[in-house]
Parts: C-alpha cells; sequence; structure tokens
C-alpha cells in the first residue's frame, strides 16, 4: 500500500472513529480478512438459500444472505429457528454497513446479542437491510435499495428495521434483530403484520451494536407470533458483564407463558383519531377482553403530545452530538437524516441535562399515574400506511413531516424508557396495522406475557 493510500485509509478509520464512538469501534476492529470465519465459536449450517433468495426478490430486505446458515448451537433450544440481524450489529468476519458509505472492515467479535441468540442455537440466515444510519421509518435508502413491504408493496415497509420487519412478514426467517430509538422496531411491525418488542431502556446490552442516540436507543427483536418471542426474549435479556451502561433483569430462568392482565387501560381520544378500521379493531379488542374478565380502565386527555415534542428535542440533541463532525462530509447520504442531526445544533450541554431531568420526572410521574394498570392499550400512530410513492414525491419538508407523523406515538415511549410490544391486529382491508401496548418500566416479563396472552385468547382465537 502507498504512503498516500495508507492516509486515505487511516483518515477514513478516523472518521468511522469518530461517527460510530470508540466503543462501537472496538467491536468492529478491522483485522480480519475474508468472510465469516469459523474460529469464533460458529458453526454453518445447510438452509434453503433459493427460498431467502425468493424472500429478498420479494422485499429487497437482505444486505447480504449467507451461503450456509450460521450457529454455535445446532442442538440448542431455538435450534429450529432461523433469524435475521439488521446490519449494525456486529458479527465476527462480517463488515456491516449500517445503510450508509461507512466501511469499518470485518469485526472481531459479536455483538453481545448475536452471541446469546447463536449460542442458543438460532441459525442466522444473513443481514437486513436498514434505514441510513438507523434514522428514518420509511424503509428508504438511495444507497443500498429501497425495502418492500411484502404485505402491501405499494405502501411503505417501515423502519429503520426495515429488512427485518419485511423479511419476518414475507416468511423467509422466523424472527430478526432490530433497534428502536424512535419507533424503528414497532414502526415496520405494524406496517408489515408482524410482532415487535422494544424493551425498557437500558434493559438489552447494546455492546456491538451502532450507536444512533445513547440515551434512547434499545435492541430488541421482531417475530412472526408472540410464542416465538417468549422464546427468543429470553436470551437478550441475560446480563452482559463487559456492558457497564447494561442494567439487566435477574436472569429469567424459566420459560415465559401468557398471564391475563387485570387492568387495562386505554386512551378512547386516541382511538378515536384513528382511521376507522384500526379504531374498530382497537374497540373489538377491548370488547373482547372485557368478556374474558379484563377490567377495562378508560381514561381521559393522554400525554403524548408534549411528550413527542420533548423526545424530538433529545433525540435531535444526542443524534447531533454523536454524529455533527461528520455532517459537512460525505458519510452521511440521505438529506432528511441529515436534516433532523443538524436540528440539534440548536441544543447545548445545559439543554440536554435538562431534557434528561424533565424525563426522569416524567417518567415517576407515569408510574404514578398508571400504577393500577396492568397494561396500555393504544395505537402505533393515527394515520393509514403511507404510500411508498407519497414520500418518493415529497419535497424535504414534506418528508420531515410525514417522519413527524408516523413517529408522534412511538418516540414518546423511547423518552420514558417504556417498554413496549406491537401486535398485529386482524386485518381489515387491504392493508395490515397493529396496536401498541405499553408496559411499566423495567416491567418486561409481564409486558410479554400479558401481549402472549392477547394474541392467544383475543386475536388467534
Amino acid at each position: 500500500m502507498s504512503n498516500n493510500q495508507q492516509e486515505k485509509s487511516s483518515k477514513a478509520l478516523s472518521e468511522a472513529r469518530a461517527i460510530v464512538g470508540d466503543d462501537l469501534f472496538a467491536s468492529f476492529e478491522p483485522d480480519l480478512a475474508g468472510g465469516v470465519a469459523n474460529d469464533h465459536g460458529l458453526t454453518e449450517v445447510a438452509h434453503d438459500v433459493r427460498r431467502l433468495e425468493a424472500g429478498h426478490e420479494r422485499t429487497n430486505g437482505f444486505a447480504k444472505i449467507f451461503a450456509k446458515a450460521l450457529t454455535a448451537n445446532e442442538s440448542g433450544l431455538l435450534s429450529d429457528l432461523q433469524f435475521v440481524a439488521k446490519d449494525m450489529y456486529a458479527l465476527a468476519g462480517h463488515e456491516n454497513h449500517f445503510g450508509s458509505k461507512l466501511r469499518l472492515g470485518p469485526a472481531n467479535r459479536h455483538a453481545f446479542v448475536l452471541e446469546q441468540l447463536l449460542g442458543g442455537g438460532a441459525r442466522l440466515s444473513g443481514m437486513a437491510k436498514m434505514n441510513e444510519m438507523a434514522l428514518g421509518p420509511h424503509g428508504f435508502n438511495e444507497l443500498d435499495g429501497h425495502v418492500l413491504n411484502p404485505i402491501a408493496p405499494d405502501h411503505m415497509p417501515g423502519g429503520s428495521s426495515s429488512g427485518t420487519g419485511a423479511l419476518i412478514a414475507d416468511g423467509a426467517v422466523d424472527f430478526g434483530l432490530g433497534s428502536d430509538t424512535a419507533g424503528s422496531i414497532r414502526i415496520p411491525a405494524h406496517f408489515c403484520g408482524v410482532v415487535g418488542y422494544k424493551p425498557s431502556h437500558g434493559l438489552v446490552s447494546r455492546r456491538g451494536s451502532m450507536t444512533l442516540c445513547p440515551g434512547l436507543d434499545v435492541v430488541g427483536p421482531l417475530a412472526r407470533n408472540m410464542e416465538i418471542m417468549l422464546r427468543v426474549a429470553p436470551y437478550l435479556l441475560r446480563e452482559d458483564p463487559r456492558d457497564h451502561d447494561q442494567h439487566a433483569l435477574t436472569s429469567v430462568d424459566e420459560p415465559l407463558k401468557p398471564m391475563r392482565p387485570s387492568r387495562l387501560g386505554y386512551f378512547p381520544e386516541l382511538l378515536a383519531d384513528c382511521p376507522e378500521r384500526t379504531a374498530k379493531a382497537m374497540n373489538d379488542m377491548l370488547t373482547m377482553a372485557g368478556s374474558h374478565g379484563v377490567d377495562l380502565v378508560a381514561i381521559d386527555g393522554h400525554p403524548f403530545g408534549h411528550l413527542s415534542r420533548a423526545a424530538i428535542a433529545f433525540q435531535s440533541a444526542e443524534a447531533y452530538a454523536t454524529h455533527r463532525d461528520h455532517l459537512d462530509g460525505d458519510l452521511i447520504h440521505d438529506v432528511t437524516v441529515r436534516q433532523r442531526m443538524q436540528h440539534g445544533a440548536g441544543y447545548d450541554l445545559a439543554d440536554h441535562f435538562l431534557l434528561s431531568k424533565a424525563r426522569d420526572l416524567a417518567l415517576v410521574q407515569w408510574q404514578k399515574t398508571y400504577a393500577h394498570i396492568d397494561l396500555l392499550l393504544m395505537p402505533c400512530m393515527t394515520i393509514e400506511i403511507p404510500l411508498r410513492q407519497s414520500y418518493e414525491e415529497a419535497d424535504p419538508d414534506g418528508r420531515m413531516a410525514m417522519v413527524g407523523s408516523i413517529t408522534s406515538l412511538s418516540r414518546p415511549v423511547n423518552y420514558l424508557r417504556l417498554p413496549s410490544v406491537v401486535l398485529p391486529l386482524p386485518q381489515l382491508g387491504s392493508l395490515p396495522h397493529g396496536m401498541q401496548l405499553l408496559g411499566g418500566y423495567r416491567e418486561d416479563l409481564s409486558l410479554l406475557q400479558h401481549a402472549a396472552w392477547m394474541e392467544a385468547e383475543l386475536i388467534s382465537a
């Protein structure tokens, strides 16, 4: 390599380190050559590549399909499940692109959550496409190609975990890893008609995953149904002794089982704002829950307007602080991504401190207000799934407005650090849709169990 090439390579790596942070960069040290290496505890397992390729043709959801599935335990409890990981999780020997121009070289070790799933026997089929830098609820990517919604091809697939949601909906895989900063798990779950789980903030280790906004980012799964979700979730909830930012639950040793909630809260005002078919489906859910002995608690008004505005400010401030050094370069391609990050330039450290304290107080108030309720039911959003064409033809301001509408009921949940599950509703019309279930902070296990009961008794029955 010439001196000039070495200088360019060194500069590129320095830029990459700055944009993703030292901690993440350490898990992506480019000291391996070639493809995925088997000296990291991985076993190659035959799988139906043609079926995966057919799924990719329908969704454009794969960033990479592995010639053979990867696992670390062929006889593990998850060995009957195939999954995909959003292309932001370190896999030894694999180079992640984050839906962007970043090129860090192959990783030298797995992300913690991949270690757990592979060790449980789950079979990794490939890496899924994502919105650039995990910032966008629509599934569009000018660099890697747009992901398609296999259930409603003329409509958005949701994002930023777009490939993950689309491939599960297509049936190519059983579950997948996504991430959620302002709805990036729940939105594709809603748009594609699958299950999505956003854990409480700080509960699941983020070691080896891309950082967008550390105060909001969470690692979480999407799945075909809650039966699979109950099997997968305990592996993600394990303590990572090397992640000092994680505050894990006590080890989950017993299998999770469906559990009926006693008191189910809802916001009539939000239901009234939904599209007619979604409002009908959610009201039907409430009626059926009541017939099963669940106490229904109607709650006047809702707090999500001001919480959404605070969440926008908080996310903008952190995303800008994380990525500001490269907003003037060409590493960030998407104009809307750049605009959303630059919005944070108007916030300083004092602003971020106040937003953080406000969030702490809001969470305390939320916990007090809804302490008597096991579960809160609310929409994922109050608009229909937008057409792909509507986003493609919109100007930058129109796109920003669309992003705001899509995330208005998901980003406040991140701001409050609450866990949430999206369940698909019975399809009325041609489009999928879902409902969002909220649990108490760090009450993730009961939330998952309640969601599984609702799916089994109110949706699948």
